[in-house]
């Protein structure tokens, strides 16, 4: 499937003053991430980042047409959320490497940032005690590659309730949920290497 085929695909980086910085700190992160596509109400686990030759204002998000069994179809938009998480290169905080959770928090408009570790426990902690003893599962969605001062990037997070996709079988449910979680348990191994 073609960015032309599927305009999420595309990732239109021309507000972004930092494209390269954003790119890499995207290309470096991807493989712990699956990517939700809302015009075609898919969920992508395989997939390239291609940087376009004849363009520096976006990149591509390409699944792999042959890893059928690496798409979810039929993800209805009201089961993606905004979360207000984002996660920062530790390059942006002046350290070699690392990523940091900014976290939203209640009755503050100020956000709180931790190292990943820190904060990946704590988020974890907060779904694990919502009723049904929920998981945090992210996902990324078309926009959410952005920068704040200082040309930094970073990734606003989304995430799946599949408690939401009533139109799938458990099994089905299950399935989303292990590939989501088991992917972004990956980003472990990004945390001492340096992100740009």
């Amino acid at each position: 499937m073609s960015s032309n085929e599927n305009p999420d695909l595309f990732w239109d980086l021309s507000a972004i003053s930092n494209k390269q910085l954003a790119s890499n700190f995207f290309k470096k992160v991807a493989s712990a991430f699956c990517v939700y596509s809302p015009s075609v109400e898919k969920i992508y686990s395989n997939f390239e980042v291609i940087l376009p030759r004849d363009s520096n204002s976006g990149l591509i998000v390409l699944p792999n047409p042959y890893a059928f069994h690496d798409m979810f179809s039929f993800i209805n938009n009201a089961s993606i959320k905004q979360t207000g998480i984002m996660l920062h290169p530790g390059e942006s905080f002046g350290h070699q490497g690392g990523l940091y959770l900014s976290l939203p928090m209640r009755g503050n408009k100020r956000s709180k940032m931790l190292e990943f570790v820190k904060g990946i426990n704590l988020i974890n902690n907060t779904y694990k005690a919502k009723p049904g003893n929920q998981l945090f599962l992210p996902v990324l969605v078309n926009g959410d590659l952005r920068e704040f001062k200082a040309a930094h990037p970073y990734l606003h997070l989304h995430r799946i309730d599949v408690a939401e996709l009533g139109n799938l079988s458990q099994f089905e449910r299950q399935d989303i949920q292990d590939s989501i979680y088991h992917r972004f348990k990956q980003i472990d191994k990004l945390l001492v290497a340096p992100t740009a």
